[in-house]
């Protein structure tokens, strides 16, 4: 302890709380407070600064040395500025979906080359619509036509139900008014892609049809197989996420996760020409001529 007394800490110390005592002394003796001493020294320089800054602005326009007329006519001026450079965001904002939509078409023209496609953004959606249904940009003007299929560069996302001049309505393919002839490439095995409200809601898809003793399993890739004529082969669509046992007979299928968010898609390409199109599309079965109603008689 004597130590410490004795030591230059304490001197410092001491020296310390003297010059604190008499700051306190002086701003009680001068009707103020020490931290209101040191908050004035501390913001004093920021007005300054502020003040300063404020001045050159008022100086550089020089408003106080304007008419009525010259200020409205500046008010005016600043208007017409602003407008052009929103026009110009508006026209940035197109380059860049055009951008986008290039660079999708130039990623699918890559590995499907004979593919006729029309770029298109997305709309409108329902909100009323569970199926996620949307409409896009083209028509049939753009030469889109009702049945052409309308994809991503991650795979399959519905199908035209409507072609008007300038837009046309699209299912998705989470629509239970859609069905595909899938395959899948790992194990060559085919079925029907379909859906109903309940896997809608989730986001699923269901390949039906399947045999019982399938063999396709877990992270399988499954993609249009072309047959029918109304999509192009080798389309994308999903993986395999689960087999499961049909409801009413022996069969099973399969529930595909698809590999594009259907329901938040944005920039569409539509399919207005591939090989093969309409060419094995099916004909309506008739009834047998032995089998009807006058013979039931």
């Amino acid at each position: 302890m004597n130590d410490f007394l004795k030591g230059s800490s304490f001197k410092v110390l001491v020296i310390a709380v003297v010059v604190l005592l008499g700051l306190i002394i002086y701003t009680a003796s001068a009707g103020g407070s020490l931290v209101a001493s040191l908050l004035g020294f501390v913001s004093t320089p920021m007005q300054s600064i502020a003040t300063e800054l404020t001045g050159n602005v008022t100086e550089f326009l020089d408003l106080d040395g304007l008419t009525k007329s010259e200020l409205k006519d500046l008010v005016v001026s600043l208007q017409e500025e602003n407008n052009v450079l929103q026009d110009r965001l508006v026209d940035y904002a197109e380059m860049q979906k055009q951008n986008q939509q290039l660079k999708q078409q130039l990623k699918i023209s890559e590995s499907e080359p004979e593919i006729e496609m029309r770029s298109a953004s997305v709309i409108g959606r329902d909100p009323n619509d569970p199926f996620y249904g949307f409409s896009i940009d083209v028509g049939s003007l753009s030469g889109v036509h009702k049945g052409d299929p309308v994809i991503t560069n991650r795979g399959l996302v519905g199908i035209v139900s409507e072609a008007y001049a300038t837009t046309s309505k699209v299912d998705c393919l989470l629509s239970e008014n859609v069905q595909v002839a899938a395959v899948s490439i790992d194990k060559q095995e085919s079925g029907t892609i379909s859906c109903d409200l309940m896997m809608a809601s989730s986001g699923l898809l269901r390949l039906g049809f399947l045999s019982a003793d399938t063999k396709l399993e877990e992270g399988d890739i499954i993609t249009t197989s072309g047959i029918g004529g109304s999509y192009p082969a080798k389309l994308k669509i999903g993986q395999v996420q689960s087999i499961e046992k049909s409801e009413t007979d022996v069969s099973r299928y399969a529930v595909i996760r698809p590999f594009e968010d259907l329901t938040s898609v944005k920039e569409v390409q539509v399919v207005t020409g591939f090989p093969g199109k309409g060419e094995d599309e099916a004909v309506p079965i008739q009834p047998d001529e032995h089998t009807g109603e006058e013979d039931a008689e």
